[in-house]
């Protein structure tokens, strides 16, 4: 019996990981043209980096269909090769040989309570910032010589000599208030320009005032920013909205965290579902991986659904666990129950 179960479980990681690995191609393959063009200019490593995090964005999902499709797989192989005839005459049960795919399907819950409550919001976070930093690097390293450049609506930047961050006679223009400032040396650090022995020109009523100056700080940032989400925040957030007085924000951070938290419910049944679908339904591999797509639509059609019914405080959030647990639940009972 260990050696039976052990082939089950092995063959069922394997056909998962396969599939992630595959998931994780066609998705990071579909993304790149959404990423914004001067990441392919910061440099290899930093641009997988990128990818990393984007592939993490869509984990969840790759975690779920794999696991739905791998079990499906292995039960369609013992069937397939007549395994399971001579598994059924050894006297193993029913009951018995879903037992390996019901011990996965465990650890498979705890897998995705931490990929859907902690990982992909967190991916979600550390992508968007990522992106902010380094396309707001990227400009201001491509400040050239001699050059008027326009980093944003408000400021345009003159370099005369520039030597990686070091530069000689530097000339910023504000256009906030017509603030201009002008230094013999100026060095880079981060969204920083570090201005030394220069001047300011500040416009008034009378003309301008000019200011002398050794060393001067100026905020240098870029207006780009790609932001995160609302429903990528942090779990302590959400509950802080949750335990607060405006409504609207409170079924929003509700239904987030409901979304984040019954991601893990189909996984104590997919797993079994898919073995009994390869195990008990005579139908080629294709179709059956067809039957478990359409099966996972549906749920993520309705999930979408009634969590934008919780957003706007349409039904109470206690029916929609009850919902999950009757649509996999249906469809376990009728395979169970199929000789």
């Amino acid at each position: 019996m260990k050696i039976l179960y052990r082939y089950i479980s092995w063959n069922l990681i394997k056909n998962f990981l396969l599939l992630i690995g595959f998931f994780s191609i066609v998705i990071v393959s579909s993304q790149l043209l959404h990423l914004p063009s001067v990441l392919y200019h910061i440099g290899l490593f930093k641009f997988l980096q990128v990818l990393f995090f984007v592939n993490l964005s869509f984990l969840k999902y790759q975690v779920f269909f794999g696991f739905f499709i791998a079990s499906l797989m292995v039960g369609y192989s013992l069937r397939e090769n007549r395994e399971i005839y001579a598994i059924y005459s050894s006297g193993v049960s029913r009951e018995q040989l879903i037992s390996p795919v019901i011990w996965m399907s465990i650890i498979f819950v705890i897998l995705a309570g931490i990929i859907s409550l902690f990982l992909v919001p967190y991916a979600n976070r550390e992508r968007a910032q990522f992106i902010t930093i380094n396309v707001k690097q990227h400009i201001l390293d491509s400040v050239s010589e001699k050059n008027f450049m326009k980093l944003s609506e408000r400021l345009t930047i003159y370099v005369d000599k520039k030597n990686e961050n070091s530069m000689d006679n530097i000339f910023i223009y504000n256009g906030n208030g017509g603030l201009s400032i002008s230094a013999k040396k100026a060095t880079f650090r981060g969204n920083h320009i570090i201005l030394k022995n220069g001047y300011i020109q500040i416009p008034s009523q009378e003309g301008f005032n000019l200011l002398k100056f050794e060393k001067y700080d100026f905020d240098l940032s870029v207006d780009y920013m790609k932001k995160y989400e609302f429903e990528d925040m942090e779990n302590e957030k959400l509950i802080e909205i949750i335990k607060g007085k405006d409504n609207k924000q409170k079924n929003r951070a509700i239904a987030v965290l409901i979304d984040r938290v019954l991601f893990t419910v189909p996984f104590l049944f997919i797993g079994v579902i898919g073995f009994l679908m390869g195990v008990q339904i005579e139908k080629s591999r294709d179709a059956l991986i067809g039957i478990a797509v359409i099966i996972s639509i549906i749920y993520m059609a309705f999930n979408t659904y009634f969590i934008k019914l919780i957003q706007k405080g349409s039904i109470n959030p206690a029916i929609y666990p009850v919902i999950v647990i009757a649509y996999f639940g249906a469809i376990l009972f009728w395979l169970y129950r199929k000789k």
